[in-house]
Formats: C-alpha cells, structure tokens, sequence
C-alpha cells in the first residue's frame, strides 16, 4: 500500500485474525499485503484493546489444550515402545560395520521430559491462580522392559 493512504477496515480485520493466532505482526502483514511497518503499528494499537487481550488469552489457552492433548498422545506412544518386550535393538550393517540402534533410553527420555513439563505446567497454572504448591524431592528410576533391577528406596 503506498505511504500515507489509510489501512482499510476490512485489512485491519484481516490482519487481526491472523495476528491473533500468529502473534507475529510482520508475518500478519505480508500475509494481509501490508507493509511490515504499518502491521507492527496496528498491532501496537491492538495491544492497547481489551477485546484483543482476551482474543490472545483464549487462543493461548485454546493452544496449550491442543497442545497438552497432544503431549499424551506421545507420552502414551513412548511409552507403550519403551515397555514392550519385543522391542530388540536394530542391527544395521554387516560384518565390522555392524551398528547397533536401541532406541527404548530416547522413549524413557521422552516419557520423562513430558512428565517434567506436566509438572511445569502445573506449577504455571497453581501459581497464576495464586496457589502455593508444597515443593518436594522426586527421585525417578527407569527400568528397562527385560531389568529385574529395583529402584532405590
């Protein structure tokens, strides 16, 4: 849009629904063919409009659902390969270029850093609200499928 010719409503419009969802005021106006300039500057205007705020409040939420739902569906899927018994190492190669690939430790991992950030996530939303969640030690031992090894008590 050349300089000094107002924004249309209708652009405006445009942008805000793709800036809502994107946060980013640059890639929201290429995306409507305005100027970077000229997004970065309604998007300042926005900030400042309560109906705005609580558009960007329900999208994050709506998103960290999404999100959430999805952080089980792997959870449940590495686990469910790190705990079965027919998971053998895969060989890959012939004679002295043999490799071996074990990936059940890369599904304990996975397993462990979503309950890490369930925890996190936890701790975020009790402290939004103003609770105080009572801080402890947790010790976690992974065991493999075929390990008769006993965690430390």
């Amino acid at each position: 849009m050349p300089a000094g010719v107002p924004t249309s409503e209708e652009t405006i419009a445009e942008f805000r629904a793709d800036y809502v969802c994107s946060g980013n005021p640059s890639k929201s106006a290429r995306k409507v063919g305005i100027s970077e300039r000229t997004g970065r500057e309604i998007a300042q205007r926005l900030q400042l409009d309560a109906s705005f705020a609580e558009e960007r409040r329900v999208q994050r939420a709506r998103f960290l659902e999404e999100a959430v739902v999805a952080r089980h569906r792997v959870l449940e899927k590495a686990l469910k390969r790190f705990l079965a018994k027919s998971e053998v190492p895969q060989v890959v190669g012939e004679g002295a270029n043999v490799t071996i690939i074990d990936k059940r430790p890369d599904y304990g991992k996975l397993v462990l850093e979503a309950e890490k950030n369930a925890h996190a996530l936890a701790r975020f939303e009790a402290e939004k609200s103003g609770e105080v969640l009572n801080a402890r030690d947790v010790r976690i031992t992974v065991v493999g499928p075929d390990d008769p090894a006993k965690p430390e008590s």
